[in-house]
């Protein structure tokens, strides 16, 4: 079965990531797996110029909004493969931006280093707004790297159902993947 880290920050960490359970990364170095960027961005213009200048190929792209206008743009282009939700953003989303997520059937990627808070919430986001959440490890290290059973553990202890938690954690990497494919091939 494939099971999918959708981010280390260091390729390094591939060998120890396979040994615990996956068989593929998504990479911000680009070194091993599939190369993924996250950017944070200020506003819509901003965002637009960073898209430019990125190769359509082979690249997934991350947008971790900070403003309103930022997310709204991220959401509705369809170059951006997935939007980062974390603590510094949670504010922005919003009911209006959540059904906006909805209707586009865009990706949120949720960091495992979040608050305990923020990752409840976005659990409870998912049964209402956001089908396609995604928990990652963002690992620069080996201590930072959670292994599949755990991620989903953690999940479930902190009130997804365990059905969710097995979605967030290999079903929508998978679904990512599988959109990122066919949009390259």
């Amino acid at each position: 079965m494939l099971v999918i880290e959708s981010c280390i920050l260091n390729s390094n960490l591939f060998p120890y990531a396979k040994k615990i359970g996956y068989n593929l990364v998504f990479s911000e170095d680009g070194l091993v797996g599939i190369k993924r960027v996250t950017f944070s961005v200020e506003n819509g213009n901003h965002l637009k110029k960073i898209l430019k200048g990125i190769s359509r190929e082979h690249i997934l792209v991350f947008v971790k909004p900070l403003s309103i206008d930022s997310l709204k743009y991220a959401i509705i282009n369809k170059r951006v493969n997935a939007i980062v939700l974390d603590d510094e953003n949670s504010k922005i989303f919003r009911k209006t931006m959540l059904n906006l997520i909805r209707t586009h059937n865009k990706f949120v990627e949720v960091p495992l280093k979040s608050s305990k808070a923020l990752i409840y919430k976005a659990i409870l986001f998912s049964y209402k707004w956001i089908p396609n959440v995604i928990f990652s490890s963002y690992a620069k290290n080996f201590n930072e790297l959670w292994n599949p059973i755990s991620k989903i553990s953690y999940l479930t202890i902190l009130g997804a159902d365990e059905e969710e938690a097995y979605k967030f954690v290999i079903l929508n990497p998978i679904r990512l993947l599988y959109e990122f494919n066919s949009i390259n091939n």
